[in-house]
């Protein structure tokens, strides 16, 4: 009599990372522009005043990456989401009682400091540790689920804010998620397969495909090495020209006002990007899976060329505006997607925790700079002629550098 297969727990640890990351980020994170209106109103200061906040927390952000791969790295995950809620719904929620711009900029610290261990690092860990195999695949999965909690947790978080204020809303969505969060961890999380006396899902099979033939293996580099290659130098840059150039979609509403559209088409061009971006982060986690994550990188890189051509003439149709915000979410995709397989494939899983939270530096890193940037080349032009040209130089960057880094690696490493 054959014996039923069981469930592998990997999948429960899967589901318990697509509830943290998919309340902490698809809901706190993507919900948090919509209270800038509001909240400027009634404490009488202006958005740009008010979302100052947001990029103190970019600029902290940078500092607490490093120590908080480390912190990942050395401690039990669960305390450390714990830990990681406490600060970031505690402070979603505690924005709910303040008067003054100072609240949000005290409490913009304790915030990205949980949201970085909660959203920014966990997913990767958590699927690095209980996935052998298709580890671009489930980061898919995960990414574009985030999405998915983003699209339904915006509409009631708006709802909330109209019936009830933006107080309410701040105390509910962050109740909520720190409710989820603790839920997830208490029932569905494990650090690594030893605890639960098993091995990462798919371990057995890439055993056998990988014997008696060049296996695909990681020298595992330290991260004292690694962070001081030109290798690691040229994955952080390939980080922060891709995001550089994902940043824009913050700044597509403004385009499509300055092209003529409506703002109920530039909406519907907005929910095509986010239909665009579930959809990649599905379709590269399995591209990169099937055919490298090189190859794929440059395939994402292909797309965002095409998506900023259609940008430039997509003042002659919508359609053509709308099918540049979806490629555009596309590329912008890979960047939660690829981050973290280009690290292990780039160095390994020795130091994976504390290497992955430096290569992350470059996503806020190039938010800090190129967000506000691309506001004041279009308030001296009026029109976004030079942000496409530079997104388009820092495609040919990212290009290069990934192109670069992969040959440097394989130098390190003696993989290719």
């Amino acid at each position: 009599m054959t014996q039923k297969k069981k469930l592998h727990y990997a999948w429960i640890v899967l589901l318990g990372v697509i509830l943290i990351r998919g309340f902490a980020g698809g809901g706190i994170n993507m919900t948090s522009g919509l209270f800038l209106a509001p909240v400027s109103d009634e404490i009488g200061v202006g958005i740009g005043t008010l979302s100052l906040y947001l990029s103190i927390s970019s600029i902290f952000m940078l500092i607490w990456l490093p120590i908080a791969g480390k912190l990942m790295n050395k401690y039990d995950v669960r305390w450390m989401t714990l830990i990681g809620v406490v600060l970031q719904a505690g402070s979603f929620m505690l924005f709910g009682l303040m008067n003054s711009v100072w609240g949000w900029y005290i409490l913009a610290i304790p915030s990205v400091m949980g949201a970085t261990l909660v959203v920014n690092l966990l997913g990767p860990i958590l699927i690095n540790r209980w996935f052998a195999k298709h580890t671009g695949f489930m980061m898919g999965i995960l990414m574009a689920c985030v999405g998915l909690f983003g699209a339904a947790l915006q509409p009631l978080t708006t709802k909330i804010i109209a019936s009830s204020g933006w107080r309410t809303a701040y105390m509910v969505i962050g109740g909520i998620t720190f409710i989820a969060v603790l839920i997830s961890v208490i029932f569905f999380i494990k650090g690594y397969p030893k605890d639960r006396n098993a091995e990462p899902y798919g371990a057995g099979e890439v055993a056998i495909e990988n014997k008696d033939k060049a296996s695909k293996t990681y020298l595992n580099i330290e991260e004292g090495v690694a962070t001081k290659s030109s290798a690691f130098f040229l994955l952080l840059l390939f980080m922060v020209a891709i995001t550089g150039v994902g940043v824009f979609s913050q700044h597509i509403p403004t385009f499509g006002n300055e092209l003529g559209y409506s703002i109920e088409s530039v909406g519907m061009a907005l929910a095509l990007f986010s239909i665009g971006s579930a959809m990649g982060s599905i379709a590269i986690g399995i591209i990169s899976d099937k055919i490298g994550c090189l190859k794929t990188s440059m395939g994402m890189i292909g797309v965002g060329v095409v998506a900023i051509a259609l940008f430039f003439i997509s003042h002659k149709s919508f359609i053509i505006f709308s099918l540049a915000a979806f490629l555009h979410g596309f590329t912008s995709s890979g960047i939660g997607v690829l981050a973290p397989v280009l690290t292990l494939e780039f160095f390994g899983q020795k130091d994976y925790e504390k290497i992955f939270a430096k290569v992350m530096m470059g996503a806020p890193l190039a938010s800090i700079i190129l967000i506000p940037a691309y506001g004041f080349i279009y308030d001296q032009f009026k029109n976004y002629d030079i942000v496409l040209i530079g997104l388009l130089i820092l495609l040919v960057v990212a290009f290069f550098s990934i192109g670069l880094g992969w040959k440097q690696r394989c130098k390190l490493t003696g993989v290719c």
